[in-house]
């Protein structure tokens, strides 16, 4: 897997170069395979990991101002990928006053949900956009533990989730 971004947003060219780093870390795989299982997935976390460290998915970021119709759909969205666009990943210029961690982390989410659209034999999304009671499925753990990994704490047992979105 690998993410593409040709902007000239420092932050999201740092994020988008940790978010490759974090799909060439044998240890981001080794932390998944140890894990028992996901919530709302068919798949396994080895499973996950296998197809993750072998897509060949190429995406995109694209970076979009939540204005007109998309200004109530997506105020207070981070970031989002569209099935009818499977190459592309969406970033809300409004919500990337983060650190660079934070929204390599949030690539990491919106990967998996690429993946998960790509892959034909499984599903491991989370269901609806609520992100209440969502700490346990794949998309939100693996975005987190690759923010971990940044921080260099390699502690799965304490993933904290944290992922409450602010309007700004």
């Amino acid at each position: 897997m690998k993410i593409i971004f040709n902007d000239n947003q420092e932050q999201v060219t740092e994020a988008t170069r940790m978010a490759n780093s974090i799909f060439e870390n044998q240890v981001f795989y080794d932390k998944i395979n140890l894990k028992e299982s996901f919530d709302l997935s068919t798949a396994s976390p080895k499973i996950i990991s296998e197809l993750i460290k072998h897509s060949s998915l190429e995406f995109k970021i694209d970076l979009f101002y939540p204005s007109g119709w998309r200004a109530i759909k997506y105020r207070n969205t981070i970031a989002y990928v569209d099935h009818r666009f499977p190459n592309t990943l969406f970033l809300n210029l409004k919500k990337i006053n983060r650190k660079p961690e934070d929204i390599a982390a949030t690539i990491i989410h919106e990967s998996i949900h690429a993946l998960d659209n790509e892959a034909i034999d499984y599903t491991f999304g989370h269901g609806n956009n609520s992100s209440k009671g969502k700490a346990n499925t794949a998309p939100y753990w693996i975005g987190n533990l690759a923010l971990k990994i940044l921080n260099n704490d390699f502690n799965t047992e304490s993933i904290i989730f944290d992922q409450e979105e602010n309007d700004d």
